[in-house]
């Protein structure tokens, strides 16, 4: 018998020991990083609400990209809107009692510096208890859900091919006084 001879359980032995010995020397990380290099952000904190006594100090408005057209006249006429209240430096928004004014002036027509220097084209007004019925709570945080309709101030156009859309808050509470939100353009014809 030859001592060259190859055992074959052997040899696979062998070979599986090479390929574990291999597999098993990894390579070890410090930190664990993001595809770009950068490290990961860190984890998400619970961050406590606003209180009911702070202030609203700001206001965000999401609108559609333009209004729908649900009358079939030609003319867009319903805009949905959400609008989120915030008292800064918190940073989630929360539910607050007052009113809130939506106003679409020509474009160009409101001044920031003399809000009562332009007359609005047309003007909706929610109460506290149409606010109330309005509220949501999405992934942005508490809010309002709202939809703007010419037929429902007795319009069925504008002379105007877009508008500028204000929101006042007008706190129930006096002396919080009225915060206006930045000015958004609304386009008011079909493509």
């Amino acid at each position: 018998m030859n001592s060259r001879t190859t055992n074959p359980s052997a040899f696979l032995s062998i070979a599986t020991s090479i390929l574990a010995a291999v597999v098993m020397s990894g390579c070890v990380t410090d930190g664990v990083e993001s595809t770009t290099g950068r490290p990961l952000p860190p984890e998400p904190r619970d961050v406590a609400p606003a209180s009911a006594s702070s202030s609203i100090n700001a206001i965000s408005v999401l609108k559609s990209q333009q209004p729908m057209d649900t009358t079939g006249n030609g003319f867009p006429n319903l805009l949905g809107v959400g609008v989120y209240l915030f008292a800064r430096p918190y940073p989630i928004p929360r539910f607050a009692d007052g009113t809130l004014v939506f106003s679409l002036f020509p474009p160009g027509g409101f001044d920031l510096l003399d809000p009562s220097a332009g007359e609005p084209l047309v003007s909706w007004t929610f109460g506290p208890d149409m606010m109330a019925g309005a509220r949501v709570e999405n992934l942005i945080g508490p809010g309002y859900q709202l939809s703007l309709d010419l037929g429902a101030v007795g319009l069925s156009s504008l002379e105007v091919d877009s508008a500028d859309m204000v929101v006042q808050f007008i706190p129930t509470q006096e002396s919080d006084g009225i915060v206006y939100s930045s000015v958004q353009r609304v386009p008011f014809r079909l493509y």
